[in-house]
């Protein structure tokens, strides 16, 4: 690797990572970080959710708010008291993995080459690893967030990570918390409208469905893991 090519992929790296950060910033400590409320998100999109073309302009949003680093549970949140459960459920699935699909592309076109001539070595061996068991590696991280969602994506095209199991893996991982949320969603809005007690104990009751349901897919999937290993 050149000079000239080895500093244009440090400036690469270093852009992205200002950018990235930058974004998270955004969302929690500028005046736009109001629109990252649920309340003011639903309140803003309470307009549109009733038209024909609502389903496919929320899983626009959700794939331009993975590019813009935007909470992906708010958005799952107010797809839920908008929409009706079933609906909601298929909506936040589908526009979540398009989103994680876009973002890992861009990490691909944009990152993967930097890095891997950077750390060519340590990226080989990471992908290699996730190879083996990327889609039981993915769906974990999805069920129980690590980290950011854009950050996750971005990092799974910048290693390389195979397609198909980046994508089953993240669907996997996703619909066990997406289906304990929009399964109550006409009790979240009633939270976010009207806080109280018994609004944060049904919270509570999601937040522990959503945990039992990612362990018990955790387990059923190690097993499948180790009986084809």
């Amino acid at each position: 690797m050149t000079e000239d090519s080895s500093r244009r992929g440090i400036l690469t790296v270093c852009a992205a990572a200002v950018l990235i950060v930058a974004a998270l910033l955004l969302w929690h400590y500028s005046p736009l970080g109001r629109f990252a409320q649920p309340r003011e998100l639903v309140a803003r999109l309470e307009s549109i959710a009733a038209l024909p073309w609502a389903p496919a302009a929320m899983i626009g949003l959700f794939i331009a708010g993975g590019l813009l680093c935007f909470p992906l549970m708010v958005l799952i949140t107010c797809t839920a008291t908008l929409f009706h459960p079933l609906s909601a459920f298929c909506i936040s699935l589908v526009g979540s993995v398009l989103s994680a699909v876009v973002s890992y592309l861009v990490a691909q076109r944009f990152l993967h080459a930097s890095l891997k001539g950077l750390f060519s070595s340590r990226i080989e061996k990471l992908s290699a690893a996730f190879q083996r068991q990327g889609i039981l590696t993915i769906a974990a991280v999805r069920m129980l967030p690590i980290g950011p969602f854009t950050v996750v994506n971005l990092a799974a095209g910048t290693i390389g990570l195979r397609m198909r199991d980046y994508v089953i893996g993240t669907a996997l991982g996703l619909a066990p918390g997406t289906a304990a949320i929009t399964a109550f969603g006409a009790q979240l809005r009633a939270l976010i409208e009207h806080p109280d007690p018994k609004g944060v104990l049904i919270l509570a009751a999601i937040v522990t469905a959503w945990i039992a349901a990612s362990f018990g897919l955790q387990r059923i999937a190690s097993r499948r893991g180790r009986r084809e290993v």
